[in-house]
């Protein structure tokens, strides 16, 4: 398949997602454009099943063991979808995201072993890019995967909502992290063998699981919402660099999408919620400052009848509102 028809097609369908989530703002508008963003990947999914490369002469669609992988996923989220309830619908979010966070690591640890990858002239030059990127594909995605493990479990009570903070917390926390970065480093030198690569790949998933796990098990259960929001958008980065790492144009362009859409909306709901981003992270209650109360009125206590009622009714909030996180 020419080079052109592929970038074309992965073009329209980053498009239509974007469309797609732009749609999500407005409530009346909301499930189309949900319906429309699920369309385009599921189109994403077929184009990318049929098309062709040069370095591969075969399609995809004739690999006869991904569907009942397809079957199997497609049967067990049709369920989930049909018994979860609505109020359980952020725990959901967490583990889809960390779902997603799990397949990109996936896709990168496949991609650093080798596994898929054909040895063509472009990945011989461009090798050590293809080995960070798969091993920032596997940190990204460990760390998105524990940390919305513990998000869920703490937004189903399975965990304690309590913010929880361990001896020595954030010398763990940092430490975890410098050995991910040390590690990506070690694995991307040109003069690794096998052994080396899957020690490194190894060292990679301990500590961003480490890592993952830190960083969120100290976000008590009020802020857990927007931690949610953050790993979702660690979905998406993860993705998007999974997609450079097997060179998946359409993988790149939904995974930067996603990304950036759950990093405006984070900021949005640490707006909304008076919260600062590094305060959630770092377990730091708000502060509440002491203000002095004058006695009211008993003008001032009683309610104006029909203005309580038209402010309080739900209906005609969502109706006028002019944005909904």
């Amino acid at each position: 398949m020419a080079s052109w028809i592929i970038w074309s097609v992965s073009a329209l369908l980053a498009l239509l997602v974007v469309v797609g989530i732009s749609m999500m703002s407005k409530p009346q508008l909301a499930k189309a454009g949900n319906q429309l963003s699920a369309l385009a990947l599921l189109m994403g999914i077929l184009f990318t099943l049929i098309q062709t490369k040069a370095e591969v002469a075969t399609p995809l669609a004739l690999a006869w063991i991904i569907y009942p992988s397809l079957i199997l996923g497609a049967v067990i989220g049709g369920l989930i979808a049909v018994r979860v309830k609505m109020i359980q619908m952020p725990q959901m979010v967490a583990l889809l995201n960390g779902l997603g966070g799990g397949a990109s690591a996936l896709v990168g640890i496949l991609s650093v072993a080798g596994i898929g990858v054909e040895e063509s002239a472009s990945y011989a030059q461009f090798q050590t890019f293809f080995s960070v990127t798969g091993y920032l594909a596997i940190a990204v995605g460990v760390i998105t995967l524990v940390g919305s493990l513990v998000a869920a479990g703490k937004l189903h009570r399975v965990i304690s909502q309590r913010p929880q903070v361990w001896p020595f917390h954030s010398w763990v926390t940092v430490l975890s992290l410098l050995l991910v970065v040390a590690f990506i480093a070690l694995g991307s030198l040109p003069f690794t063998n096998d052994l080396m690569t899957y020690s490194t790949v190894s060292g990679v998933v301990l500590f961003s699981a480490l890592f993952g796990l830190y960083f969120s098990i100290r976000v008590g259960g009020a802020d857990m919402p927007i931690t949610i929001s953050l790993l979702n958008s660690l979905s998406g980065v993860a993705g998007a660099i999974a997609g450079m790492a097997i060179g998946d144009v359409l993988l790149v362009a939904v995974g930067g999408i996603v990304g950036a859409s759950g990093l405006l909306l984070t900021q949005i709901m640490c707006k909304a919620m008076n919260r600062r981003l590094s305060s959630i992270l770092f377990a730091r209650s708000p502060k509440v400052h002491k203000q002095h109360v004058a006695e009211r009125s008993p003008e001032m206590d009683t309610p104006q009848k029909g203005k309580e009622k038209k402010e309080d009714d739900p209906i005609e909030k969502l109706a006028t509102a002019k944005r909904v996180i």
